[in-house]
């Protein structure tokens, strides 16, 4: 973390975010960002103790938006018996919450690679689908008729979704686009989660 909030740290945090989207983590240059600055690379050091430090810095808030996005997804799934991941309110709140997070989510797609956090798309997706399959568990207790499919169908399902909205960032989307792509994943999905989960 860095230790101040002067111009020069300000300065550090602009530029080492533009040579991570713009260089990936793996090519990033604590030279280049340095030489920017106007100052030394040690004096670099004095701010963040390595480029993995600054490259937490910069995700940091995208990744505690997303462990608190998820914890109150498990909450009222558990909880509320009304819960429906499947109303047009979702399709919007993805647009919302990405481009709210647009940078942080920008360099966990695509810039991290050579990261702790280059499988970070994946982990969502192994999340995604131990959600779907306790939610698909929940509704077949409470009687609804679910249908049964294999667990390479449940992987291909939540991969295809997960993949599907992160388009958005991967494309450099507007915001109208998203809307409208969205809008395409949720007519072509929504139906066939619904016929497995047994929701009219």
């Amino acid at each position: 973390m860095p230790k101040d909030k002067t111009v020069t740290n300000a300065k550090i945090i602009q530029y080492m975010k533009e040579e991570f989207l713009t260089y990936g983590f793996e090519k990033a240059s604590l030279n280049r960002i340095s030489a920017k600055v106007g100052i030394t690379t040690a004096g670099l050091y004095k701010h963040f103790k390595s480029k993995e430090d600054m490259f937490y810095y910069l995700v940091k808030d995208t990744l505690d938006s997303f462990h608190e996005m998820v914890r109150s997804g498990e909450a009222q799934m558990e909880t509320d018996a009304s819960y429906n991941p499947f109303d047009d309110d979702w399709a919007v709140f993805w647009v919302e919450f990405i481009y709210e997070h647009y940078d942080g989510l920008k360099l966990l797609l695509c810039c991290s690679e050579g990261s702790v956090y280059e499988d970070f798309e994946e982990s969502l997706i192994r999340h995604e689908e131990t959600e779907d399959k306790r939610y698909y568990e929940i509704l077949k207790a409470s009687g609804n008729k679910v249908k049964e499919i294999s667990d390479m169908q449940w992987h291909m399902l939540a991969t295809a979704y997960t993949h599907l909205v992160f388009e958005i960032v991967r494309h450099d989307m507007k915001r109208d686009e998203a809307l409208s792509h969205m809008k395409f994943v949720s007519d072509l999905l929504y139906p066939g989660w619904k016929d497995i989960y047994g929701i009219k």
